[in-house]
């Protein structure tokens, strides 16, 4: 096998793995490390393609595309939202309305490009963001509320009143209730006059106010005749009449009533059926989705049908309670909280089923699969959302959907998403990556690196690009842009250079869709799971129970713990594999239903350990049942807690046992579960009878340990493609495998174990820092490389010491100046410059350079001789800002986006002169500062995003100004030549 460089950024003792492995089908071998090498269509990450308020052409739909599919992008999702927070960057003028024949031609061309270039694509399914809309009146299918009035009257006397409807229509007659106050109490009869019950309309009242429990509540909706007049005779006392309607909300005649499966399904035919049509042989097979984001639309309180959908839900007839809506305390404080409960989970089960499960349904009959934002951020006041199960949510859609943002190590919620593809069986997570509302295009992929990385870490497998924003030529560079989001299109800086993160990501993708995902710990914690930002270090954000570093968990709610977790061969499994050693019950509300108690005894009757957090139910959810219900929950709270204040204890429950106030470190020690990791501990790890694998993240050197034994750790790095072994490790004495590591600045790494551990190997290594470099291991030899000076001591497993001696090392070349540096004259730079010795560009005395944006190449020549060129030869290149592409003596080393920065040189340099040239790309921040303390003649930059002479204090998404801080740029080093020499080391 030819030597190759591990390229890592940290320089891991590894060797090349054999293509051929003689210990596992060749086939499936071939096929995981040459689709990690170069990733598949399928397996490559999509993009938010955003047609800014329509701007878009034939010509731009094909360089978009065409430029996708060069740099490594799978697919796309079609997004043109109107009207939505259009003051934060302004777009221009729409040149064709939402689902035009000019805007659905555009589609229909957009679709079979897309096919001609072998992408996927879907289409979110509105001409909003967060809503689900469209540019139609929808009429009757517009999202409703619940409304009422009242009107006090003392008895007895004859009540009549004319129930009118609005002026415009759109008010429903729901009930019409009247509540006696003081029972018995007598009044005047009153006069003639009619009271009103059609004026002074209010919503749903947030409290019932307690003192305001009425004796009695008749419905009197009977005493309205056909014409809408009520006639009835009010026994003695004084009473409030109560008329309850539903209406249209106002302002919102275009949006979707998404409580409505009659309205989500009209909404569907009117667009999905559409684009569906003018897809027609591509359907299902280029338009693969259709697509809704996160919600911030609408928030009804009714839809037609809405009292037999609660009555199907909830069990009992919701008419006798609607006074607890309008403030009104019904029976008791406890019946009016449980009655309230009831109505917000409907209001949440509806939008669940009729909405997204409507679409999804609609989605499959046509053939495609439906993805969402379903499960949030969401505004957790709305009334229906403030009871909605997070995971149920997600769990409709064939691939859950969560986002991130920049930076993206706290505003993510990727680990609930892809907890919910766990427990539901989904084998895709996808995430809405790299969002922010931070200066535009001032992020690159190094830094986006850390997101991603943790993103991965979290478990989400499918990344969706936010955003690669269509923009026509005409409006020059950078051109229009969305308002949020990175941005990523060729009108970028470093589009050139693009392709090798991109490709970065769908390695990554390749292997974290292998196997399925290993974890220890399910844990329930009720239906209240809801977790707006969090990377889940905790389950819940005040957990009584915290599981150590190392241990990996999923959160179930009460449908899977019902409908799926099962216990059977030892592990609490979930129908596809899925398979946990304990179940942890560390609940966030005090309400849960029975049935998830008994549940929860079953599996330990069956064999199952259960560990119990520190609080217990108090009751039952909701009114069904009550107070039945509510004593079945408290013998099971006593069954599985036991009594108050009763030491910790572990008790035998049929052939299981459940565990009562200790801490998980001492359970899990007690249960013989090791930790999964040891060292770096962001990680996950995912795995099948045949492999196992790691993807973990961090910086340094450690040791980490992995709860493998009997495999050999591989080494399979993603920023470059490489495979190899590891050839340092050794086994534990509890049956585990510790590998070493040293990750550069925002490294990462897989960890692969799939042959069998036999030979010799070696156990430590005692060297040079970043002196050892193994390139190859092949029948007990070890090819080194060598690149510091020192001794170098490996011991084997046998314990063999071998001992390799580095000396006269050729002396590294400090490549400091001069460079000779061009860049582009048409964006300000000058054609040739030359660089005494490297500076950032931000801090030259020359304009041209200091507020340039672009490519730059800077070219040095240096001088080897034949001992020099003839042995390993690297460049180190320093501080890069922000993405480098190398070429030495005509041959294209390629793209350096990340640390170490560096690049293998050896068999491309030779004895004599050598041509290096670095072309180092910045971001278009400073080209922009620049060009707002020009007039706009003068400005070279075109684009909707504003630029202002002054600072001042506005949103950093706005624009920039001349005042703003410019970014380093430019190639800062120092840049070095190094050089080393090969050994050979015999293990036998």
């Amino acid at each position: 096998m030819r030597a190759m460089r591990l390229e890592f950024g940290f320089l891991v003792i590894a060797a090349l793995v054999s293509c051929e492995p003689a210990d596992l089908p060749v086939a499936r071998a071939l096929e995981l490390e040459n689709g990690f090498r170069r990733p598949a269509d399928g397996v490559k990450p999509w993009v938010y393609w955003w047609w800014v308020k329509g701007n878009v052409d034939e010509a731009t739909i094909t360089r978009d595309l065409e430029g996708m599919k060069a740099k490594g992008i799978g697919g796309l999702l079609l997004f043109d939202a109107r009207g939505y927070h259009e003051d934060h960057v302004p777009p221009p003028p729409a040149p064709m309305e939402f689902m035009s024949p000019e805007w659905r031609k555009m589609v229909k061309f957009s679709m079979q490009e897309a096919h001609r270039l072998g992408l996927e694509m879907s289409i979110n399914l509105s001409s909003c963001a967060g809503a689900l809309k469209g540019p139609w009146d929808v009429g009757d299918d517009a999202p409703k509320m619940l409304v009422w009035t009242s009107a006090e009257v003392q008895g007895p006397r004859k009540v009549t009143c004319s129930l009118q409807r609005s002026s415009g229509g759109g008010l429903w007659d729901i009930a019409l209730l009247a509540c006696r106050h003081a029972k018995g109490a007598s009044g005047e009869a009153a006069g003639g006059g009619e009271i009103s019950l059609s004026d002074g309309w209010k919503g749903v009242v947030g409290v019932a106010k307690p003192g305001t429990e009425p004796d009695e509540i008749v419905d009197i909706t009977d005493k309205v005749d056909g014409q809408g007049r009520l006639t009835w005779d009010a026994p003695a006392g004084r009473w409030t009449l109560l008329r309850f309607a539903f209406r249209m909300m106002e302002g919102r005649e275009n949006d979707v009533d998404v409580l409505s499966a009659k309205a989500v399904t009209a909404h569907f035919q009117r667009m999905g059926r559409a684009l569906l049509d003018d897809a027609g042989p591509l359907a299902g097979k280029t338009l693969t989705h259709f697509y809704n984001v996160s919600w911030e639309g609408a928030s009804p309180t009714w839809t037609l049908g809405f009292d037999q959908e609660f009555r199907t839900r909830r069990g009992y007839d919701i008419r006798p309670y609607l006074p607890a809506l309008a403030g009104i305390m019904v029976r008791n404080p406890e019946i009016t909280q449980r009655f309230r409960e009831d109505y917000r989970l409907t209001l949440s089960d509806c939008f669940l089923h009729n909405f997204y499960g409507t679409l999804r349904e609609q989605c499959h009959k046509a053939g495609i699969q439906w993805h969402s934002e379903s499960g949030g951020p969401w505004s957790r006041e709305a009334p229906l959302l403030i009871r909605a199960d997070q995971l149920s949510f997600w769990s409709a859609n064939d691939m859950p959907q969560g986002e991130f943002w920049h930076p993206g190590q706290t505003r993510t919620n990727c680990r609930r998403t892809a907890t919910t593809a766990h427990v539901y069986g989904r084998p895709l997570a996808a995430v809405e990556a790299f969002t922010h509302m931070q200066a535009h295009w001032s992020v690159w992929p190094e830094i986006l690196k850390q997101g991603a990385d943790a993103g991965f870490c979290d478990g989400v497998n499918f990344f969706i690009w936010h955003t690669f924003s269509a923009s026509p030529r005409e409006f020059g560079k950078p051109g229009i842009e969305y308002f949020a989001g990175t941005h990523l299109n060729p009108n970028v800086t470093w589009w050139e250079q693009a392709g090798g993160f991109l490709t970065y990501l769908g390695r990554c993708q390749h292997l974290l869709r292998r196997g399925r995902f290993v974890a220890d710990v399910c844990c329930y914690l009720s239906d209240r799971n809801y977790s707006r930002w969090s990377r889940g270090a905790k389950w819940s954000e005040k957990p009584s129970l915290v599981l150590p570093p190392g241990y990996s968990y999923d959160v179930v709610n009460t449908d899977v713990l019902l409908n799926r977790l099962s216990f059977k061969g030892g592990r609490l499994c979930l129908p596809g594999g899925m398979a946990y050693r304990l179940l942890v019950v560390d609940l966030e509300d005090e309400a849960i239903p029975p049935e998830a108690l008994r549940k929860i005894v079953e599996l330990a009757e069956s064999g199952a350990t259960v560990v119990l957090g520190k609080r217990r139910p108090t009751r039952a959810p909701g009114l069904g049942g009550y107070p039945k219900r509510d004593d079945e929950l408290r013998r099971l709270v006593g069954e599985l807690w036991g009594s108050e204040g009763q030491q910790p204890a572990r008790r035998r429950c049929g052939k299981g046992h459940v565990i009562v106030g200790m801490d998980l470190g001492p359970v899990l020690a007690a249960e013989g579960i090791r930790a999964d990791v040891v060292g770096l501990t962001d990680y996950i790890h995912r795995g099948d009878t045949q492999e196992d694998i790691y993807f973990i993240r961090g910086k340094g050197r450690v040791e980490c340990t992995f709860r493998v034994v009997g495999r050999r750790p591989e080494l399979w790095d993603p920023v470059t493609g490489r495979v190899v072994e590891a050839a340092c490790y050794r086994a534990t004495s509890d049956g585990r495998t510790v590998v070493p590591l040293d990750l550069p600045e925002y490294g990462s790494v897989f960890v692969v174990f799939r042959r069998p551990a036999e030979g010799s190997h070696v156990v430590s290594i005692s060297a040079p820092e970043q002196g050892l470099e193994v390139e190859e291991v092949a029948q007990q030899t070890m090819q080194v490389r060598l690149w510091r000076e020192g001794r170098y001591v490996l011991t084997d497993a046998g314990g063999r010491a071998h001992v390799v001696e580095a000396s006269e090392l050729p002396e590294p070349i400090a490549l400091g100046g001069p460079w000779e540096v061009r860049f582009d004259p048409s964006w300000g730079g000058p054609e040739k410059v030359t660089f005494p010795r490297l500076v950032p560009w931000n801090e030259h005395s020359q304009a041209g350079i200091k507020y340039y944006s672009g490519t730059a190449r800077y070219r040095q020549s240096f001088e080897l001789d034949e001992t020099a060129a003839r042995g390993p030869v690297r460049l180190e290149l320093g501080k890069v800002c922000n993405i480098a592409r190398v070429r030495v003596n005509g041959h294209d080393l390629g793209v350096v986006w990340c640390a170490p920065w560096t690049k293998d040189l050896t068999g491309v340099v030779r004895s004599g002169a050598n041509k290096l040239e670095i072309e180092v790309a910045n971001i278009w921040v400073n080209r922009l500062i620049g060009d707002a303390g020009l007039s706009a003649s003068e400005r070279r930059t075109k684009t909707n995003v504003a630029l202002f002479a002054k600072k001042a204090k506005r949103p950093a998404w706005q624009g920039f100004s001349a005042e703003d801080s410019l970014m380093p740029s430019g190639l800062i080093g120092p840049v070095r030549i190094e050089f080393g020499r090969r050994a050979e080391v015999r293990l036998e």
